[in-house]
């Protein structure tokens, strides 16, 4: 057997991989090798009656296996020892040791359990959450939502210092109705001015002051005082209105948390048809006598 295994070692360096060490490792006598058991494919590592095959080296690393050298020896080498300790383990340890029986029965019943579970969600849960159930969670549970951060609503725009409209566009930048708004965008494309106005985004005040060079000697106090500010940049300036803020320790917008929100619902509802489930099957099996108890507590 030995010579057969040195000729396998001489075909796969043929096939091309002279760095894949062919591990035999035989606790058996030649003759108890069961070569009906032996698997298909090609056969890169053998101890006793177990055998590492290129197809499972492919599952693992990819077909690209073979320029993995390091990572290919290393996984044998753990392959090997694990299988090493387990053979030793089971000629050595008494029948009642490797008794997994209970083990194996516990094992199988929670992988039932979770695909059975999982197709029962597949098929009943529902998905759809609607606004009014949104809103419902988040005032009632408004204390889970504190901000760590303060964040704002924010317009910004960057015009040259001696843009002839540098007023104006302050002006029109801090609109309050939809002429003022109208007539700033047209003046922004107009102009070709760099800008950005979504008053329905919530945005970190440190996200902002990474992107534009402004600096506020006490961030709080600005937002609970003041709406504008700039920022010179080169030879232009950032001028930048604040619509809207959230201060740290408040609470979140419900935009900013409505799919967490939406998450929390369905999760929810996830244990609870899990729930009703199992309490509907186990009084199906009650009432079937398919449950017997033979110990009473008293």
């Amino acid at each position: 057997m030995i010579k057969e295994i040195l000729n396998k070692d001489l075909k796969a360096i043929q096939f091309g991989w002279p760095f894949v060490l062919i591990l035999v490792i035989i606790f058996h006598s030649c003759g108890m090798t069961d070569e009906s058991a032996k698997p298909k494919g090609i056969i890169v590592a053998e101890v006793g009656d177990y055998y590492l095959t290129v197809d499972e080296l492919v599952k693992v690393f990819g077909k690209d296996w073979q320029s993995k050298k390091n990572k290919v020896d290393d996984f044998i080498r753990i392959w090997a020892k694990g299988k090493v300790v387990g053979i030793e383990a089971d000629k050595t340890l008494p029948e009642k040791d490797k008794d997994f029986s209970r083990e194996l029965d516990s094992y199988k019943t929670s992988l039932l359990k979770y695909s059975y579970e999982a197709k029962l969600l597949d098929s009943a849960l529902n998905l759809d959450v609607s606004k009014e159930e949104i809103k419902s969670y988040f005032e009632l549970n408004q204390k889970n939502f504190e901000l760590k951060e303060n964040i704002i609503r924010v317009r910004y725009v960057k015009v040259p210092k001696k843009h002839k409209r540098f007023n104006q566009i302050k002006y029109l930048l801090q609109y309050k109705d939809t002429v003022k708004k109208e007539k700033f965008f047209s003046i922004v494309q107009a102009e070709n001015l760099f800008c950005e106005a979504n008053d329905s985004l919530w945005l970190k005040l440190d996200e902002l002051k990474n992107l534009i060079p402004f600096k506020l000697y006490n961030d709080e106090h600005f937002l609970r005082n003041y709406k504008y500010t700039e920022a010179p940049d080169g030879n232009a300036v950032w001028m930048i209105y604040f619509s809207a803020n959230r201060l740290k320790k408040g609470v979140a917008p419900i935009e900013m948390v409505k799919d967490k929100i939406k998450a929390i619902i369905i999760n929810q509802r996830k244990q609870m048809l899990i729930q009703e489930k199992e309490i509907e099957l186990y009084n199906i099996a009650l009432k079937n006598k398919e449950i017997k108890v033979y110990v009473e507590n008293k």
